[in-house]
């Protein structure tokens, strides 16, 4: 009996563990049988950065990226003066955005998300500045500008396919003026 309600458990769940044909070579044959085109399917879709089976990789390194981001970032006086007028000093300020890299590896679709502080440079975690939250426009625009001007990256790929890839970053810089004592 146990046998049984085994094989029938084996046979009625094993489609909730099955994996969907993949579309090279090998499998042509068996897509076309079924009408679905994984490969156009994977060209269409959007990949997260962490999701896809080989990332987008910025051309040059990775320290050159950073310094790209911070030397095209048209909102970063602004900002720096804003974080010193509020008293957000001898700290690193975080802007952290993101954008999209489509199938020839080239970026677009900056979007803002937020800018926060941080007290060490390597630091996974950051504390979010609230009153910045009024100027999201302007920094979004800040960053819409910057991606417009970023190099081609090499593109992500999934299943030996070329597919956009959305990659979330940020930049950072230290704000080491020490406010007044009081």
């Amino acid at each position: 009996m146990k046998t049984i309600c085994l094989l029938l458990f084996i046979c009625f769940t094993g489609s909730c563990f099955a994996q969907d044909i993949q579309s090279d070579e090998r499998n042509l044959p068996a897509n076309r049988n079924r009408g679905n085109n994984t490969a156009g399917q994977a060209y269409n879709r959007l990949y997260e950065y962490n999701f896809v089976e080989r990332k987008p990789i910025f051309r040059y390194s990775k320290d050159t990226l950073q310094n790209f981001y911070v030397a095209n970032f048209i909102g970063i006086d602004s900002l720096a003066s804003y974080c010193i007028e509020k008293g957000d000093t001898a700290k690193y300020i975080r802007v952290n955005f993101e954008f999209i890299i489509d199938e020839n590896g080239t970026p677009y679709d900056g979007k803002f998300l937020s800018i926060g502080t941080t007290r060490y440079a390597g630091s996974s975690g950051f504390s979010k500045i609230k009153y910045v939250d009024n100027l999201k426009e302007y920094f979004d625009k800040a960053i819409k500008q910057m991606v417009r001007k970023i190099p081609n990256w090499y593109p992500a790929m999934q299943n030996n396919v070329r597919v956009n890839c959305i990659v979330k970053d940020y930049f950072q810089f230290w704000l080491g003026i020490n406010p007044e004592p009081k």
